[in-house]
């Protein structure tokens, strides 16, 4: 047997990351998974008056305007205003009709001269025609077309700060994706963020669902906090502000929670508490918001203890709990990423049970939704971490989903994420109830699918389930059914897969034959089969890797102390001279220790 403290595997510590990664200790039994930054979102609906004009009524809103510019201020006007209200007049009647829409290079001419006109009447039909143009426009915008368009944000006139911010959402929203990069540089995020202060709740809810927009561009993202966003934001989601404003707002800074400095900056200026009060709304796009924006956010350790501080360190972890067991699924697969992220954190682990996680995160692993299936069992794998909470979460029933998981189809994530959860409460002493709920024949079976193309299967999926597998052989119950397996042939699986490309594969399969031969009544087949424990023995000892050379001495000891047939098998094997080699080494490392115990078994060497 292994010197007394030695395990062939050991628990992992948490460890916290913004990617999409599940640890980085692959070999460890224990892995909590950290959850990434979830996909960008658009905003809702707009919320101004003009988006709710039909299109006719839009052309007699901008032909009145026009007309009264014409003719009640026909004396103030210039030549080229004159002309500019004709030509676009003409464009009203003409073309307003036509599915799509161009900008020729001379009405964007026109458009200049009524948009840095001192006249409102000018301004407001100008962006009424920004407007227009901006449902229908089939090309790019430039540079050139967009600053009369930021102009018109800033003009002292609230109806023209409402169209012009929908038209310059128009295009953001709906055009090609590089519009929102060519916006940004034009200039728009200033004014955008000047408006956020705007009395108008029109305003407001405009410059929102734009700023919102132009955030689901990577790039834009950090010049959007460097535009001084994230103050005016936080302030909209107050409960002052109509819900279609806290909804645009809320979606914004969800966006601006995908950068990590931008995480850093939305914590320091009080996001948090914000989000926290926000969970409970009763609006489902605000929850939605608020939950993946805390989600992100702990993916960070030191946010992950702001988020649990703010209010005593249950009301979050209450609120997500409560979230889960709500009717609305894309807040329940959220609630589930928030909880799974604050889970990494052995303090929350045991909280989460306690405050009676399991009871609303077991069921969503029968979920309909693959997202919040893999959310769910994700959270359970982190929680099950936690020394404690393995009876919890057995007598939760949550191994007969975990069984079925880990064949989930097509859905590797949610396949590593169940053998990683089955790892962990194996290592807690929970393998009868493993065994018994079916978990152990899951296993088997999903490791001899891998091992039919070890090439291309999933490395983490292989490290999970031999893993898993390795630590339920400790026991000599479980020895007894493995090698009953497949017709009894489990085992050569496993003996293959010693040959993995990956070490860590290579070790847990190593870690299964070391189990079984503790007992002398599989030595025979181990040994003389094909394939034979001897040929993964020796390249083990012989190679560099020092894990490896370890668990095969490991496994020679067990062997050692076998039958005389086996002795003498062993005895006349090359591999024995490195074992002997080995026992020269430290006296007290593990591998010399091991070596020297083999050695004695077998009472002399040739």
């Amino acid at each position: 047997r292994p010197p007394q403290g030695w395990q062939w595997a050991s628990k992992l510590r948490p460890t916290g990351t913004a990617q999409r990664a599940q640890g980085n200790l692959l070999a460890e039994s224990l892995r909590p998974s950290i959850g990434s930054v979830r996909p960008s979102i658009h905003p809702s609906v707009m919320g101004a008056c003009f988006a709710r004009v039909f299109a006719s009524e839009r052309r007699q809103m901008m032909e009145s305007e026009m007309m009264v510019a014409s003719s009640t201020t026909e004396p103030l006007l210039r030549e080229t205003e004159r002309e500019a209200v004709t030509s676009l007049l003409r464009f009203m009647d003409q073309e307003s009709q036509n599915d799509q829409h161009s900008m020729t290079e001379e009405r964007l001419r026109h458009l200049c001269t009524l948009s840095y006109s001192e006249n409102v009447e000018l301004q407001r039909s100008s962006a009424l025609c920004f407007y227009e143009i901006s449902e229908k426009l089939v090309e790019p915008v430039t540079m050139e077309m967009l600053k009369p368009l930021i102009h018109l944000l800033l003009s002292p006139d609230i109806d023209v700060q409402k169209t012009s911010s929908l038209a310059l959402s128009n295009l953001a929203l709906h055009g090609p994706v590089d519009n929102k990069l060519v916006v940004v540089k034009a200039g728009a995020l200033q004014p955008l963020v000047i408006l956020l202060s705007s009395e108008d709740k029109e305003v407001q809810c405009n410059a929102c669902g734009c700023i919102t927009t132009l955030a689901t561009l990577e790039s834009n993202k950090v010049e959007i906090v460097k535009s001084g966003a994230i103050p005016p934001l936080l302030v909209l989601t107050s409960s002052s502000s109509t819900a279609q404003v806290k909804r645009n707002a809320t979606g914004a800074l969800l966006n601006l929670t995908h950068i990590e400095n931008n995480r850093q900056r939305l914590v320091e200026a009080g996001a948090i508490a914000v989000f926290t009060r926000l969970l409970g709304s009763q609006d489902s796009e605000i929850l939605f918001y608020s939950t993946a924006a805390l989600s992100n956010l702990a993916v960070n350790v030191d946010h992950r203890r702001e988020i649990m501080a703010n209010g005593g360190g249950d009301k979050v972890l209450r609120h997500l709990i409560s979230l889960m067991s709500g009717a609305i699924e894309k807040v329940q697969c959220q609630a589930c990423l928030a909880v799974r992220n604050l889970a990494s954190d052995s303090d929350n682990q045991q909280l989460i049970v306690r405050l009676g996680g399991l009871r609303a995160l077991v069921p969503l692993l029968a979920s309909g939704d693959v997202e919040t299936v893999n959310a769910a069992v994700a959270a359970l794998r982190n929680i099950s971490i936690c020394k404690g909470n393995e009876v919890p979460i057995v007598e939760s029933g949550a191994l007969h989903q975990l069984k079925k998981l880990v064949s989930f189809p097509n859905q590797i994530e949610i396949q590593c994420h169940s053998a990683g959860t089955i790892r962990n409460l194996a290592a807690e002493d929970q393998t009868m109830p493993i065994v018994e709920s079916g978990c152990l024949d899951a296993l088997a079976e999903r490791l001899c699918e891998l091992g039919t193309s070890p090439q291309t299967a999933s490395d983490e999926m292989l490290t999970e389930v031999s893993g898993a597998i390795a630590i339920l052989a400790g026991q000599p119950f479980v020895r007894k059914k493995i090698m009953a397996l497949f017709d009894g042939n489990f085992y050569r699986t496993a003996l293959s897969l010693t040959n993995s490309s990956y070490i860590e594969v290579q070790y847990n399969c190593a870690g299964i034959i070391g189990h079984l031969a503790i007992d002398e009544e599989y030595h025979s087949l181990l040994l003389e089969g094909r394939p034979s424990a001897m040929d993964y023995l020796s390249h083990f000892l012989l190679g560099r890797e020092g894990k490896l050379c370890l668990i095969a001495v490991w496994t020679v000891s067990h062997f050692s102390a076998g039958s005389e047939k086996t002795k003498s098998l062993l005895r006349g094997s090359e591999l024995m001279s490195r074992v002997a080699e080995l026992s020269k080494g430290d006296e007290t490392s593990d591998t010399t220790q091991l070596a020297q115990a083999a050695i004695s078994n077998l009472k002399e060497m040739h």
